[in-house]
């Protein structure tokens, strides 16, 4: 009786979803509204109206911010829930282990170690590039933030994890781990207050010079955040060793 009512339920449910499916446009249909009305409307107003060149960071923090806001948070939760587990389970090894594990560092080939060095710093350069012309070219928050924590991942492979961590300062760290929601939320905040509307952009074409500060502040957000995310995240499994 009770998987019949089950399955009465599923069936119930179901109607109006397939219902609705099927007056959706079809799949690939010039007729369809992301055709006729949305990507015209971004690609043609775009810059004026969300406050950068690259039609992709409009569309990504101002058209579509709610979204991207909430996919910064679930990666900041997301850091939180390994930290979580791997901390648990180091914790469980400890107590298990009776004697301590001898670490042993491999030796890096001194080429490796002096090509490293050499480029770092035209890496981090790159990066920040990357992240600071996100709205007038490709790249962006995300793109720049992956290309700084693969530094970082290198140079503690290579470097060690000492000589790594002078990048990331450990009194700072958790408040840079979380650089991507809390700038969102800082110009969601900012837009509520002066706008009405939480995320809300400036309309007037006098305050374009908002919209993009406020697109390259959120872009910077997300790529110190992604950065030290992606580091976190390897140091805590154990990279170093």
């Amino acid at each position: 009786m009770k998987r019949a009512l089950t399955a009465a339920f599923l069936v119930l449910v179901s109607l109006p979803l397939l219902y609705a499916m099927s007056q959706l446009p079809q799949h690939g249909s010039a007729t369809s509204p992301a055709y006729t009305h949305i990507a015209p409307r971004y690609l043609e107003r775009g810059p004026e109206e969300a406050g950068a060149e690259n039609v992709v960071t409009d569309v990504i923090l101002n058209y579509r911010g709610f979204d991207t806001n909430g996919e910064v948070t679930v990666i900041f939760t997301s850091l939180a829930a390994v930290f979580a587990v791997l901390l648990a389970g180091r914790e469980g090894d400890e107590r298990s282990a009776s004697e301590p594990r001898a670490r042993t560092t491999p030796e890096v080939s001194p080429v490796a170690s002096f090509v490293v060095r050499l480029l770092s710093p035209f890496v981090a350069i790159f990066a920040v590039y990357v992240v600071m012309n996100g709205h007038i070219s490709p790249g962006g928050g995300f793109q720049g933030g992956t290309v700084f924590g693969a530094l970082l991942i290198l140079a503690t492979v290579v470097l060690g994890k000492a000589t790594a961590e002078k990048l990331q300062p450990a009194r700072i760290r958790g408040l840079l781990q979380a650089a991507a929601p809390l700038t969102f939320i800082a110009v969601g905040v900012a837009g509520l207050i002066m706008f009405g509307d939480y995320l809300a952009f400036p309309k007037a074409a006098a305050l374009a010079w908002v919209r993009t500060l406020w697109l390259i502040v959120i872009e910077i957000g997300i790529g110190v955040g992604g950065a030290s995310i992606i580091s976190a995240i390897f140091w805590q499994m154990g990279g170093d060793r």
